[in-house]
């Protein structure tokens, strides 16, 4: 589909924030080719399916660079036992509930979230998944889930010790069966819009064999590896008493970092961890709405940027869509550091800047700007700025307006997903009541289990 968007008001995200006043926005299939005059491009690309946004925001989609849609499912399920720790958690509630899902749990949790996403105008998700009773074609499920909806996806399946051996297999098959899919589909089509990642849990329940394995299958794929780094001191503690290394150690000794790979949370790296990441080159992830959530403690963003790692933000499966995570981690570190000159610049870079770096680097595709040759990821804004809006101020209007406006239209990868607030051919009702139906027996299988 060919599209012409005129009569908008466009922020770029190029490097100068560059804010482009009354002017159209041109898309070839999947593709921006041109933004220029709204007379001049009305008249030269009459024949393509217009879209008047009326004077409101066009701006690229959002990224969330850390993910669970298997978490969806968790939403008002009361816990039998109230956890005392993050560790507590992870056993009571999270390894219940993954171990609970079926396939067709995977596929109506990921639709749901997926949904919740496109209306926050998030346009790409690095997802983080697991269901160790349904790892087999679970990544399949996601990925046709999000086909539907039309949200672009980097996925993988969370690969560990806990549940014993053949799950750990299921779990490296998972992820190199996907990414060979992902990579025959490329072969097709440069742009298709999902990739790969091989997942990992957390290095205090990985063996030392599984890393060395995970490693391997990463260095051949040519994927990096998604893990949950230093979320709570558990990791640190359970590892060394295991395996003798620190966390960050013990992960460059097996190759688990590197330029690809996406580390989460890293709420306790210390400098010389700190130091090893901006060395390999090893991503980060920051989820401050969880961490608050969790009672785990705050990242030090700051410290990690000037290091040199390359920090983005994820909401953690919080939620589709990463809105309350951005103004959740500009007010955050405010909060803790009791300083209010704290997180303003930074929290714009990881947001807008840092998220589309990362999908970059580990899928090879160009989102999150408007500008020619880039992938068509655009969504169209309630948003009609009450004050002056520059290039300088807009991050300003972005924590105290944007994130709060509707989203009216998201185009991705050239396709029209959403308009005036409706999916065309999906019915968001139907959906509701079948997840219903499958979280029922979900919870039925959970609180057999605890």
């Amino acid at each position: 589909m060919n599209l012409l968007i005129h009569n908008a008001t466009i922020f770029t995200n190029d490097d100068d924030n560059t804010i482009l006043q009354d002017v159209s926005l041109v898309i070839e299939g999947n593709r921006i080719i041109e933004v220029g005059p709204r007379l001049e491009l009305v008249e030269r690309y009459r024949d393509y399916r217009r879209i008047n946004a009326a004077g409101k925001l066009v701006m690229p989609g959002l990224i969330n660079t850390h993910n669970h849609f298997y978490s969806t499912f968790a939403r008002g399920l009361s816990l039998p036992v109230t956890p005392r720790n993050f560790h507590e958690i992870l056993k009571f509630l999270w390894w219940k509930l993954d171990k609970a899902l079926d396939l067709e749990a995977v596929y109506y949790s990921a639709l749901v979230m997926a949904l919740g996403a496109v209306k926050g105008g998030v346009t790409a998700v690095i997802d983080h998944h697991a269901s160790p009773n349904a790892v087999e074609g679970s990544l399949d499920q996601i990925e046709e889930a999000l086909s539907l909806v039309g949200l672009r996806g980097i996925l993988c399946y969370e690969i560990s010790d806990r549940d014993g051996i053949e799950v750990r297999k299921e779990g490296l098959l998972e992820n190199e069966r996907f990414a060979r899919k992902c990579e025959l589909e490329r072969q097709e089509d440069p742009d298709y819009p999902f990739d790969a990642m091989v997942g990992l849990h957390a290095s205090f329940t990985l063996e030392d064999e599984t890393l060395e394995l995970a490693a391997e299958l990463s260095n051949t794929l040519g994927k990096g590896c998604h893990i949950h780094l230093l979320e709570d001191q558990v990791d640190q503690r359970i590892t060394r008493e295991k395996y003798e290394y620190g966390v960050v150690a013990r992960l460059l000794k097996f190759g688990i970092l590197g330029e690809k790979s996406l580390t989460a949370h890293g709420i306790y790296l210390n400098e010389q961890g700190m130091g090893i990441l901006a060395d390999t080159g090893t991503m980060l992830a920051h989820n401050p709405r969880s961490n608050m959530n969790n009672a785990v403690g705050r990242a030090d963003i700051f410290a990690m940027l000037d290091q040199g790692i390359l920090v983005g933000l994820g909401s953690d499966g919080m939620s589709g869509s990463i809105t309350p995570d951005i103004l959740t981690a500009y007010l955050l570190h405010k909060h803790d550091l009791k300083n209010p000159n704290v997180g303003w610049s930074e929290i714009e870079e990881l947001a807008l800047k840092n998220n589309p770096e990362i999908f970059l680097r580990i899928s090879g595709q160009k989102v999150g700007k408007i500008i020619p040759g880039y992938l068509a990821d655009v969504i169209i804004v309630d948003y009609y700025p009450p004050t002056p809006m520059t290039s300088e101020n807009f991050w300003g209007h972005v924590l105290f307006g944007i994130l709060e406006a509707p989203v009216d239209t998201s185009i991705i990868n050239g396709r029209l997903v959403m308009e005036n607030k409706i999916f065309p051919d999906i019915d968001e009702e139907e959906i509701a009541a079948e997840a219903h139906m499958v979280a029922q027996e979900v919870w039925r299988r959970f609180y057999e289990n605890s």
